[in-house]
């Protein structure tokens, strides 16, 4: 078995045990103590709110779109880099829906922040919350994104981050981002540091899989 293969098995085998994880007492238990500890921070700077626009799924999906098109760097185009960013979005919206973990207390972002996130930030949730400001009868809908997405984990912006910016960076760069939106996210209130940490593994695969040559491709130098 090749060394990529194996660090992708790895990084696939961590993120199901953390998924296994995420609901267990132990758990809860430590993202509260994290987010308690985190929680000034959000009330202190604001500005933490932006990682909901970083990590927002235009601005990440772009970012995929122009790396995946081999423009950077004059590389041909790999498109299974999209692949793999679209197949990790939905694994993030099936684990949500199966591993329902209770939502941290939210630390509710100042007007001018809630409005830039509500335009910048689209998800589920967002979308739902744009049909109900057009169309008050629309309210109902909320349930349904409710019953679709009843857990926190893992983070999306996390992972989204993590794998569209870590395409253009080293692997110590990566953890690094990473680290950074996992502050950010538990902080502002927005997710569980276990939520964060799920993120990270689930873009980590993403991005070792990424790596992995197909299988009947040969690297031709020169």
């Amino acid at each position: 078995m090749q060394r990529n293969n194996i660090s992708q098995f790895l990084w696939l085998a961590l993120f199901i045990v953390s998924m296994l994880l995420a609901p267990t007492y132990g758990v809860h238990l430590f993202n509260e103590r994290v987010s308690h500890d985190l929680e000034w921070w959000g009330h202190r700077y604001p500005a933490l709110q932006l990682i909901w626009v970083v990590g927002g799924l235009p601005l990440t999906t772009l970012l995929v779109i122009y790396r995946a098109s081999g423009y950077f760097g004059r590389e041909p185009a790999k498109w299974r880099i999209l692949g793999i960013f679209i197949l990790g979005g939905i694994t993030e919206l099936v684990v949500k829906h199966f591993v329902a973990t209770p939502f941290p207390p939210n630390v509710p972002p100042p007007t001018g922040y809630r409005q830039l996130i509500l335009w910048t930030n689209i998800e589920p949730s967002t979308v739902f919350a744009w049909l109900r400001q057009l169309n008050p009868s629309t309210a109902g809908v909320h349930h349904l994104s409710s019953h679709l997405l009843r857990g926190s984990f893992p983070s999306g912006h996390v992972f989204r981050i993590t794998y569209a910016y870590g395409l253009f960076l080293s692997s110590k760069w990566r953890l690094v981002i990473a680290g950074v939106a996992a502050f950010c996210v538990v902080a502002t209130g927005g997710h569980w540091m276990w939520d964060a940490l799920g993120g990270f593994l689930l873009a980590s695969w993403g991005l070792e899989w990424r790596s992995t040559q197909p299988k009947g491709r040969v690297m031709v130098n020169g």
